[in-house]
């Protein structure tokens, strides 16, 4: 049963997300769930569930005037232990004692979504119905493909907090491709700050903290032509490689919902691993790989095979100056 003190449902009667009986339309409710996804004081448990995975997580989230704070942690299956603090993100793994800090935020099981979409030539948004979940009442979000390039989303809101409390992921053929369900959740009003803090000492564990590059290190080299209708490139990074290994760029897609990462090796042609090439996939993340004449190019996302493949073949890699 979804946990609820009288005090937090005193509060949630008159919070900024309630509809006090007022039927929202399909981009209201959506404007107010991103909100309170990003907002509001939570922590709960909810279940991931992808093909015959099924991970069980705990989840603290709150925020400030920096922005988020998240505190994750999986409850089944090999231990790991997530941190976000802003734009900061540390990732732990005591079993093979080992932390990584970087600035890109792993994926996370809870979709992000942005409220922009709802005027999004390639979404069509609606609320289809109202249904339950945990025995806490919702409205019922779908949020559907205009083409074969991207996947649809169908969402449980809370009626009165306008949480996200369960997100499935659908194909084309509307069917569900994974899921995450809150068994559990609360909204205290403060959290104590130390659960955002890591808890371990470079002692106990090795540390991998990848360095920052410098934006004069990071040339654009990839563009793109012809990309899928709706999709534009949000960012790209240049690595150098040790030595033996070609320059890697990692350029940053989306159409506002669904993102694809663009990997680039900057290798010529006869030094390029080619039994990588072609389709490979796991559960919805697809991914496309191709070899080109002065880079080998790999997109990867969770996004139909069809998005994946345009995407890798609308890349040009920029000859080094």
């Amino acid at each position: 049963m979804l946990i609820r003190s009288s005090l937090v449902l005193s509060l949630a009667l008159v919070s900024p997300f309630a509809w006090c009986g007022e039927l929202p339309t399909a981009e209201q409710l959506l404007e107010k769930m991103t909100t309170a996804l990003k907002t509001l004081n939570y922590k709960g448990t909810f279940v991931h569930i992808a093909g015959d995975n099924v991970e069980s997580m705990s989840i603290v989230h709150g925020s400030d005037n920096r922005g988020e704070l998240e505190h994750m942690l999986s409850l089944n299956g090999e231990a790991r232990e997530v941190i976000r603090t802003h734009s900061l993100v540390t990732c732990i793994w005591p079993d093979s004692q080992s932390v990584v800090v970087s600035q890109s935020k792993p994926r996370n099981p809870l979709p992000t979504l942005d409220a922009a979409i709802a005027d999004n030539e390639v979404y069509q948004l609606a609320l289809v119905d109202s249904d339950r979940v945990a025995g806490v009442d919702t409205h019922v979000l779908e949020i559907q493909p205009r083409d074969e390039y991207r996947y649809g989303y169908r969402l449980w809101v809370d009626k009165e907090s306008s949480m996200l409390l369960r997100s499935m992921l659908f194909d084309q053929n509307n069917k569900a491709i994974e899921q995450v369900m809150f068994t559990s959740i609360a909204y205290p009003q403060k959290i104590d700050g130390a659960l955002f803090k890591t808890r371990v000492s470079e002692n106990q564990v090795s540390w991998r903290e990848p360095k920052a590059v410098a934006p004069a290190e990071q040339p654009d080299r990839v563009q793109f032509e012809n990309l899928p209708i709706g999709y534009s490139k949000i960012s790209e990074q240049y690595r150098p490689m040790p030595i033996n290994d070609g320059p890697v760029s990692h350029v940053m897609l989306s159409d506002g919902m669904s993102s694809v990462s663009v990997y680039v090796e900057h290798v010529m042609k006869a030094d390029q691993d080619k039994s990588l090439m072609g389709h490979s996939s796991m559960g919805a993340m697809n991914a496309f790989s191709l070899s080109l004449e002065n880079g080998f190019v790999t997109a990867v996302g969770e996004v139909p095979m069809e998005a994946v493949k345009s995407i890798a073949e609308a890349a040009r890699l920029k000859l080094k100056e």
